[in-house]
């Protein structure tokens, strides 16, 4: 129903972020590192989308960019995992650092994630680990395909050591509109420092 929303940032605590568009307030459970990305309280800004309807409750999940919306969604897939928790997921660590836990098998890290046990960590790798292993076409992929300034600054990254999955997950996480090759790397670098 939605896809994004464009406005003013009124409000951003550690979950929560409210985006006044049109003259009204729209409130989003939000990752940490979605907070983090909207700027300052303010300041103008887009945030993804994703409306879940259950019976008795409608709530608006925010995200920072198209990549970490459908990293989202392929998250909330997984038997056991819903909204909540997989903002909680995001919230954990960096997008490719969940990613790479995750194509790893690192049970144990993925099992600090506050409210995940030993078992919905294996079912996160058991059903997630080839949709996202290396060579597989993941959902991070097409948001770079067009080229540009984006995929200029993933080759960069790829000639620094990065891998592609992780210079991708690197470049969706600080890119912003107008933003030229050289500052998507520098920001990817300090990111990831």
């Amino acid at each position: 129903m939605y896809n994004y929303i464009k406005g003013i940032l009124a409000y951003a605590e550690e979950n929560t972020a409210v985006i006044e568009a049109g003259g009204i307030g729209y409130e989003l459970c939000v990752s940490s590192a979605t907070v983090q990305r909207l700027g300052r309280i303010g300041d103008a800004c887009k945030i993804y989308c994703y409306l879940n309807v259950k019976e008795d409750e409608m709530s608006l999940y925010g995200f920072a960019d198209k990549a970490e919306k459908e990293f989202f969604c392929k998250l909330i897939e997984v038997a056991g995992i819903g909204c909540k928790m997989a903002v909680s997921i995001l919230s954990f660590a960096s997008m490719s650092d969940i990613i790479a836990a995750i194509t790893a098998a690192d049970v144990a890290k993925l099992s600090k994630i506050k409210g995940i046990g030993k078992k919905t960590a294996e079912r996160l790798v058991v059903e997630l680990r080839d949709k996202l292993a290396p060579g597989a076409q993941t959902f991070i992929v097409p948001a770079m395909a067009a080229g540009g300034e984006n995929s200029e600054a993933v080759e960069a990254l790829l000639s620094l050591g990065f891998s592609r999955q992780e210079a991708t997950a690197a470049v969706a996480r600080v890119e912003k509109a107008g933003m030229r090759c050289e500052d998507i790397v520098l920001a990817a670098l300090k990111g990831n420092a």
